[in-house]
Formats: C-alpha cells, structure tokens, sequence
C-alpha cells in the first residue's frame, strides 16, 4: 500500500485512453514559485523514485507526483507518456505553468512535454537524462531485456545494481562508514522491476527525442552524474548543448541519483526555482554544497 508522501497529500487518478495514470498532490501553492510535477523513470513510481525528494521539494511549494499507467497495447512510445503527463496537468492545475521535474526516462518524457506544450512549462529539470539512445546503451538495455526475459533473476539484479549505483555509494555508507559485502547482496536481493518496467525499457532502446530537444525554449537545469554507468553524463552534456536556455550542473554520485543525493539535488532544485538569476543560459554552475563541506573541513581547529 502507498504511503503517505507529505501530510495532507491528495492521491488520485486520471485515464487516459486505457492507461490508469495516478497523481499525488501535495504542499502550498506560492506566488512565484510555479507547480512542479514529478516524472519518474523506467519502472518507478512516485514513491519508488521520489521518497525522499518529493516531501523535500513539497516542504516549499506545491507539487505533484505523476505514477505513469500503461494500457498493455502495442509498442509504448514517449508520446503516449507525454499525453499523461498533460493529462494530469489539465487535471489538477490547468491554469498555470508548470515546472517539470524527470528522473532517467522521465527526463526524455519530461523534455518531449516541454517541447509539445511550450506555453505549459515555465521551466524544466533534467535529471540523469539523455536525448537519443546510442549503441553503448543500448548493449545495456538489450542485456537487461534477455537476463528479464529469461528469468535469470541473480544475475539481472546484480547488473542492475552495478549499473545503477555509484562506486561511492556500492562502497560506502554515507557518513558511516565502508559498506559491508553483505549489504551489497542485500541490495542485489532486493532488488525488483517495477510495473511496466519491461516495456519501458523496450522504449528506452528505442529512444530518440534528439529533434524535439532543439526546440525547449524554457528555463532548463540539466543535472549529470560523474559516475553513471546506466545513462553516461555525456548524454547530459548533448542536452546541455542542444537546449538553449540551459545550465548544466555537474554532481558526483552514479544512476541512482533520487537515492544517492537527495539532498544535493534539492539544494540545486531548489536554488534553481528560488534565484533563476543565478542560474545563466549556456553555463555551468559549480557544485557548491560539496566545495562548502570541503572548505569547512580544511579550516583549522
């Protein structure tokens, strides 16, 4: 059963064609801070994706959660998620811009929204995301397909934490200490598909959003991580470059990056919705929270 994400969170669904699309909408709406609507990745969910970002980000405005449905019919293609996202945006905050945040696959959804409803989106957050799916990935993604398919469970959980973890965080617990061995088969455990995680990643190989990136006019914030092996940042660095108002901000920590930095990337959120001015067309902003702990620590006792 779904947990509450943020007290008072209003949860619900829409329908689009056969597709059972659910929301949860939570926080205040502020002036001057537009709405902002979650897009999870490949076989995620709100709560999956965003456990702890969402309460983060709900804590200073309104936002909204989207679960992706599927109707089971045919090849799922991006534009099918797009008209989703839309629908949800008709649904609960039809009279304003919004901002939309996307993880992994959502970043591709996220983007190709911007670039069908321009006049919908104030601003756009990319996270961990790519335009076009290259033969290195998608040596990956056919990989994941055959070790589902053929129901090699061990070895298909043991890919999928390898490529979706960070080295950092495969050996070490954040402000503990090393990461025991057996927490590693742990994670391997319990580590499941999620719904439509199949047929997503059939899109994701499939994936080519590269003439629609070109035509994001919006305030975009493009965030990369130095070690994901799953979507390598250089993708990043293309949608950097392909998007005219754009920022790039560059991050340690691999794939997993809703789990791995939470808070870095709500800092950088955050930041990037309060004081756009600091956010500037075709630059690269520096990765400030970690410089400041670095500083902090080099000062004498």
């Amino acid at each position: 059963m779904t947990q509450e994400l943020f007290p008072g969170t209003v949860a619900g669904t829409v329908k689009v064609g056969d597709a059972v699309v659910g929301y949860h909408d939570a926080g205040e709406q502020h002036d001057g801070r537009p709405v902002v609507l979650m897009v999870h990745g490949t076989g995620g969910s709100v709560e999956a994706h965003f456990f702890t970002l969402f309460p983060m980000l709900a804590s200073r405005g309104r936002v909204i959660g989207i679960d992706l449905g599927d109707s089971g019919d045919g090849p799922l293609e991006v534009d099918d998620l797009v008209a989703q996202v839309a629908a949800v945006m008709d649904e609960r905050c039809p009279d304003d811009a919004v901002t939309l945040v996307g993880y992994s696959m959502g970043s591709c959804v996220a983007a190709a929204t911007a670039a069908a409803v321009p006049d919908r989106v104030d601003s756009l957050v990319l996270l961990n995301g790519w335009a076009q799916t290259d033969n290195a990935m998608r040596l990956r993604f056919d990989l994941w397909h055959r070790l589902y398919n053929e129901r090699d469970l061990t070895s298909f959980r043991e890919f999928m934490v390898m490529n979706i973890y960070g080295r950092a965080f495969l050996n070490a617990i954040p402000y503990i200490g090393p990461r025991p061995w057996s927490q590693v088969l742990q994670m391997c455990s319990d580590y499941v598909a999620g719904p439509s995680a199949d047929r997503h990643m059939a899109m994701n190989s499939r994936m080519d959003i590269a003439d629609r990136v070109v035509e994001i006019s919006c305030r975009t914030l493009v965030i990369a991580c130095r070690g994901d092996q799953l979507v390598p940042l250089e993708h990043s660095y293309e949608l950097f470059g392909a998007i005219a108002e754009s920022t790039l901000a560059e991050i340690p920590g691999g794939h997993a990056s809703v789990a791995e930095r939470p808070a870095h990337l709500f800092h950088l959120i955050d930041r990037f919705l309060r004081e756009p001015e600091a956010f500037k067309s075709g630059s690269r902003i520096g990765d400030d929270v970690v410089l400041q702990l670095a500083a902090l620590e080099r000062k004498p006792a």
